[in-house]
């Protein structure tokens, strides 16, 4: 998972892609909306990984499917998360999202 800002100056993007071939797109898909967009992205390659750099235009506390394709098929794939706090270790990501089962005692009958 890449954790990244609702800046809006350019950001960059460290992966390691099954190749490096020329040119790269990037696909960012709202987990929310299922919105999709094309962001357009300079790269560089440095000892086997590939830095993309980009303005994203991202809101906070969203999710985003990440897309790195080129004309063969797609290259890598992660999850963007996007906040701009900065205290990582006292944030939690599915924090209400988890309801518990508490309609079944769950004990087993031994015969």
């Amino acid at each position: 998972m890449k954790i990244l800002t609702t800046s809006t100056g350019t950001q960059s993007l460290k992966i390691i892609a099954r190749e490096s071939s020329q040119p790269l797109t990037l696909t960012l898909i709202d987990k929310n909306t299922r919105v999709e967009s094309i962001v357009p992205v300079s790269l560089v390659t440095n000892d086997g990984y590939i830095i993309l750099y980009g303005s994203f235009d991202l809101k906070e506390n969203a999710t985003y499917s990440m897309i790195v394709s080129n004309s063969d098929g797609i290259l890598y794939k992660d999850i963007i998360y996007c906040t701009d706090q900065t205290d990582y270790n006292k944030f939690d990501l599915h924090k209400d999202e988890y309801i518990t089962e508490d309609s079944r005692s769950n004990q087993f009958i031994v015969l």
